[in-house]
């Protein structure tokens, strides 16, 4: 295979939790499109170095996106816009990936209807933030080492395309990725 056709993606995702939803959801999904998958957290790098990254990234000719949640902040475009100006030129609008409202919401997704957790998810997860997760899960998505053990737990048992149902943020996203239709 030619560089030429060496196909890469970078995605750079907030912290620890993304990246386990990242990995575990994600990854594999793009792993058929693309012969090299990153994923990194960003939440903690200083932007000079994401900028950094971005435009080596760019000059390699990797496709690039960075998630980030919607946090209720403004509109989801005003999102986009406030990220790809903070890193242009190296970012656009369209690389920028919002989970709305929160990670939260795209881990609840994908809950199968009969679950270990004996948790009813709601039709639509958009309006799943920590406090609503913490309210379907109980007590375990509030202790810190229980909600790791939690989140991995409902990987496990990830149903993508109820997922995909569930939370049009996520479908639009998986879409923008080429992992969906």
């Amino acid at each position: 295979m030619s560089v030429a056709q060496w196909k890469r993606i970078a995605l750079f995702i907030e912290g620890e939790e993304d990246r386990a939803f990242a990995e575990r959801i994600l990854k594999p999904r793009l792993q058929e499109r693309y012969n090299e998958v990153r994923i990194q957290t960003h939440a903690r790098t200083p932007d000079e170095q994401l900028r950094s990254h971005f435009r080596s990234l760019k000059r390699m000719g990797s496709d690039l996106f960075l998630l980030v949640d919607y946090d209720r902040g403004l509109c989801i475009t005003a999102v986009r816009q406030k990220y790809a100006q903070r890193y242009e030129p190296y970012l656009g609008e369209t690389q920028v990936l919002v989970a709305r409202p929160m990670i939260e919401a795209w881990y609840t997704a994908g809950v199968p209807h009969q679950n270990p957790f004996k948790a009813s998810i709601p039709p639509i997860v958009e309006s799943v933030d920590k406090q609503a997760f913490a309210g379907i899960f109980g007590e375990r998505a509030r202790n810190r080492e229980e909600r790791i053990v939690l989140l991995q737990q409902i990987l496990a048992v990830y149903d993508w395309g109820l997922a995909l149902q569930r939370s049009e943020s996520l479908r639009y996203c998986a879409i923008k990725l080429g992992i969906a239709e």
